[in-house]
């Protein structure tokens, strides 16, 4: 529990939502134990945060499958990537 708590802090700062944001709309991958993030509304973004805390963004072109798959594949975006 105290990973997943972790997890949705992460994926809160990250993108810049609350905590309560993350955790109304996000579930754990059981396969894996990820945090799956995604904002319920046209055009919105989703997130992957692995158990290792590494992550995987995707915009709304693309599906939870690939998103998966590429998150399972080792793909990941740099947490650089969302300073600004």
């Amino acid at each position: 529990m105290e990973q997943h708590k972790r997890q949705i802090e992460l994926a809160s700062r990250l993108l810049k939502l609350t905590v309560e944001e993350v955790n109304q709309d996000s579930v754990i991958i059981d396969s894996n134990g990820a945090l799956y993030y995604s904002k319920p509304v046209k055009g919105g973004n989703s997130l992957i945060v692995g158990k290792d805390g590494s992550v995987l963004y995707a915009n709304s072109s693309i599906n939870y499958d690939e998103h998966m798959r590429e998150f399972e594949n080792g793909r990941r975006t740099p947490l650089e990537a969302f300073e600004n």
